[in-house]
Formats: C-alpha cells, sequence, structure tokens
C-alpha cells in the first residue's frame, strides 16, 4: 500500500472517529456479525422502517455510501480505506436492490454497491497473498469442558468444633429455682361518679347555674321543718 497525504491521514482520523460512535458501531456490528436476511420481504416484515434493526441498515449503507463518494472523487485512497473499514455489500445486497425497487429509486446507496463490488475484487487478489491459518489440531486425551485457573487462594480450614456435652453433664448443672408467677393485684373499686346531663340547647355555664341552683333549693327544703297534720274535726 502506497503513503497516504497527510490531508487524506487527517480525513482517515475523521472518519474513523465517526464509525467509532456508539451509534454507528452498533449498527456495523450488526451487520457484519448477526445479518441473515436473504430477502427484502422477509426483512421489512421482521424489521420495518423505524425499528433498531432497520436504522443499522440504513446507518450503515449511509456511512459506506459516503466512503464510496469520497473514494471516487480522489479524496481518499482506495487501499486505504479496504484496510480500514469492512465494506460488507455481499450481506446486504438483496435488501438494497428491493428497497431500489418499491421506492422507485434506481440509483439508492449506488456509491456503496460500486465501492462493495470492487472491494469483493480486491479481497479476492489478496486472499491469496494471505497466508492461511494452520487448523486447531486437538489431543485425543484433551477433556472438552473448559477449565478456569484459579485466581483466589483456598480458604483457610476451620478447626473442628468441641463435641456437645452429654446428657450427664447437663444433668450435673445446678437448677434454677423457678420464680412463683406474681399474683394479679385485684382491681381498686372507681367511686361512682356524678355526671351532670345538660340540654343539649343549654350552653356549659347555663348548665353549671342550674345544677347550683337544684342543690340549693334541696338543701332547703331538708332543713325547713314540715308543718304538722292537724287531726279530723269529729
Amino acid at each position: 500500500m502506497k503513503k497516504v497525504a497527510p490531508p487524506q491521514i487527517d480525513t482517515l482520523l475523521r472518519l474513523m472517529a465517526q464509525a467509532d460512535s456508539p451509534q454507528n458501531l452498533e449498527a456495523m456490528q450488526y451487520v457484519v456479525f448477526q445479518f441473515d436476511f436473504k430477502e427484502y420481504e422477509q426483512f421489512i416484515i421482521e424489521c420495518p422502517p423505524g425499528s433498531i434493526r432497520f436504522n443499522n441498515l440504513l446507518r450503515v449503507a449511509v456511512f459506506c455510501d459516503s466512503l464510496g463518494f469520497l473514494v471516487e472523487n480522489d479524496s481518499l485512497d482506495r487501499e486505504a480505506i479496504y484496510e480500514l473499514f469492512p465494506i460488507p455489500w455481499a450481506k446486504v445486497e438483496p435488501i438494497i436492490m428491493g428497497m431500489r425497487r418499491e421506492l422507485d429509486w434506481p440509483d439508492a446507496f449506488d456509491y456503496f454497491e460500486r465501492l462493495g463490488r470492487d472491494y469483493l475484487k480486491w479481497w479476492e487478489g489478496k486472499r491469496k497473498r494471505v497466508k492461511p491459518l494452520p487448523p486447531i489440531t486437538e489431543s485425543p486425551g484433551a477433556p472438552k469442558a473448559l477449565t478456569v485457573a484459579r485466581t483466589r487462594p483456598p480458604a483457610p480450614v476451620r478447626p473442628p468444633a468441641p463435641p456437645r456435652p452429654t446428657s450427664g453433664a447437663m444433668a450435673a448443672r445446678p437448677v434454677a429455682a423457678v420464680r412463683p408467677a406474681p399474683t394479679p393485684v385485684a382491681a381498686v373499686a372507681a367511686k361512682p361518679t356524678l355526671r351532670v346531663l345538660a340540654k343539649p340547647s343549654l350552653k356549659l355555664g347555663k348548665a353549671i347555674k342550674v345544677v347550683k341552683k337544684s342543690k340549693s333549693v334541696s338543701k332547703a327544703s331538708r332543713s325547713k321543718p314540715k308543718p304538722k297534720t292537724k287531726g279530723k274535726q269529729r
């Protein structure tokens, strides 16, 4: 890969910061690792416009379309873009084609399409130059379950607890004397209280005056001697 000019390096750094934003990064991860739709009709039913997965597809298509525009106008080096950014045109091609038919928009994301097709040719040539990874060899006696190494020291062993006392030892202990329950205290008879009933129409002051007047009348009647009754005249 040839050296990139300083103005293009500044543009690449800005594009990398934009691609690493949380929303764009989540959208690219979804399309690269989880997107598996092969027909537009199935995609539009399960991911209607406005849903999270539909918005993720649009984010990736718009970002890659912008990259294709910059590459075709010689603002960025084509090979540098292929080395830094994934171009998932092969995965979303049937969905973009169905979107063009439904919206009657034949050139929708055309820069993304041309960039993606050229990316596939570049990747086929690079795959021949890249050395393949050696196959994974497993020993026949190796267990399939994964073992996790200990990161903490084992807990110290606690000393055994002393044996509990037997029934004989329990019987040898002095038994505390049982205290008698306190006898219930007889309730003290309360003196009858005098209640003054006043009419609802009378106020409290008037009711008290009425009670005092009745008491004075009763005392006067008791102190006055009763007249003697005369016998019947014959």
